[in-house]
């Protein structure tokens, strides 16, 4: 059917509506975390300063209350929907319950996750990111005048938005809006989430070339440096990988039901943020303190701290002391993320496996330490899109494609056989649930 005139222009206004909403989310979400890893890295660079000059097993249990109870204080005093991974409170904001969102929740997250992260709790930047995104994204579309399903499908696009920001990952951001947030969206609502993702990454960088920003957002090389040196993908690796991502299935199972029963025993507890978050940050400090100091700083998701590795029993000790902390800060709501601990921990897995596979067999494929990280999570949220294509951009290694791929396919599968629901749906459920009471 041939366009009229006069519908091609109310389609221009549209496109034009829809180009001035994208940048003021792309730009808005940018200079948020531009901010937001300002903040991380100085509050890393002091404990990371005070680490180096009076013993790590002080220090790290006393910036971790110290972070944990700034940014409770903030959570109970100024914002209590800031708490939380932020991820779940857009869940369940889509999902058409009374959650806050908008700027006053997208500061405090950005205060309270900076201090908390940089403070040396295991949570990550990504969740934090992903409600900031979502956050401005509902404020730009009210300011345009959208309403109804058009700022629902906005905030899913500011999230997806703030993932990829974050990660300087377009791909990543934009599977992410797609698997988990927008699984039912037409092909137009598609496309606006496409150049949303990639005009959001495309400012960032832009803002993060400034000789001021933080290292890290400079750097747009791999996460770890020349991460897999990978030549070829051998058939003799497929077992090591489907190996891997059974292993990864049956600790993402396990790992949902720890994170759940912690939650609902802090929620017995009825301790304010500003009481409890200390309380965690000090037991993790004192547990992250066992590890090397190449794990003290969360820069590059200590996967160059990883790759230092070169015994099964270290492997095993960061496998376990990742594992319980995230775990722990998890359930506790600190206001931080869930995909980033959750590649920390299944690289811990991939290293673990790497290491006794050199032992026992003396081979291990190179590729293990991301397919771990990128089978856990795949497990645990059952997005293997996402898992896949974000794995794959923090490396930036095509080679990583196939036995990433390999290893998630498992994990999901495996995952799939004890358990329906996703750790998400779990602790989105819970807070429904928990909504409902207070109401």
């Amino acid at each position: 059917m041939e366009v009229t005139p006069s519908q091609r222009l109310v389609k221009l206004r549209r496109l034009l509506m829809l180009f001035l909403l994208v940048n003021a989310i792309g730009l808005g979400v940018g200079v948020a975390i531009w901010v937001y890893a300002l903040e991380i890295e100085a509050v890393n660079g002091l404990r990371l300063q005070l680490a180096s000059r009076l013993p790590r097993l002080l220090v790290l249990p006393l910036m971790g209350a110290f972070g944990g109870g700034l940014a409770g204080a903030l959570i109970s005093g100024v914002e209590p929907g800031a708490k939380g991974s932020g991820i779940i409170q857009v869940m369940v904001w889509l999902r058409g319950l009374p959650v806050p969102m908008g700027w006053k929740v997208a500061l405090v997250k950005l205060l309270a996750s900076g201090v908390a992260i940089g403070g040396g709790l295991p949570v990550g930047p990504e969740g934090p990111s992903i409600q900031i995104g979502a956050s401005m994204a509902k404020e730009s579309a009210g300011v345009v005048g959208a309403k109804g399903s058009t700022r629902r499908s906005a905030v899913a696009i500011g999230s997806g938005a703030g993932l990829a920001a974050i990660f300087h990952s377009p791909l990543g951001g934009l599977a992410y809006t797609l698997e988990e947030l927008l699984k039912k969206a037409d092909i137009r609502v598609n496309a606006i989430a496409t150049f949303a993702t990639f005009a959001t990454v495309a400012w960032t960088r832009l803002l993060s070339a400034a000789p001021t920003s933080p290292a890290w957002m400079r750097n747009l090389t791999p996460v770890v440096v020349d991460p897999s040196r990978i030549d070829t993908f051998r058939l003799v690796d497929i077992p090591f990988l489907l190996l891997l991502g059974v292993l990864a299935g049956l600790l993402a199972m396990q790992y949902q039901r720890w994170v759940l029963r912690l939650l609902l025993l802090f929620r017995r507890w009825r301790l304010p943020p500003w009481q409890l978050l200390p309380l965690v940050g000090l037991v993790i400090g004192a547990g992250a303190a066992a590890l090397p100091s190449s794990f003290d700083s969360p820069d590059k998701l200590g996967f160059d701290a990883l790759l230092g590795l070169t015994t099964p029993v270290l492997a095993l000790l960061a496998l376990v002391v990742q594992a319980i902390g995230t775990a722990v800060a998890v359930a506790a709501e600190a206001p931080g993320g869930i995909l980033a601990p959750a590649l920390v921990v299944g690289a811990s897995l991939g290293t673990l496996l790497r290491e006794f596979s050199l032992v026992v067999v003396h081979y291990a494929p190179a590729s293990l330490l991301f397919a771990g990280g990128a089978a856990f999570l795949g497990a645990l949220t059952r997005t293997p899109l996402t898992a896949i294509l974000l794995s794959f951009e923090l490396s930036k290694d095509y080679a990583l494609l196939l036995p990433i791929g390999f290893a998630v396919l498992a994990a999901i599968a495996v995952a799939d056989l004890f358990e329906r629901d996703t750790l998400f749906d779990l602790m989105r459920e819970e807070t429904e649930e928990e909504l409902r009471r207070a109401g």
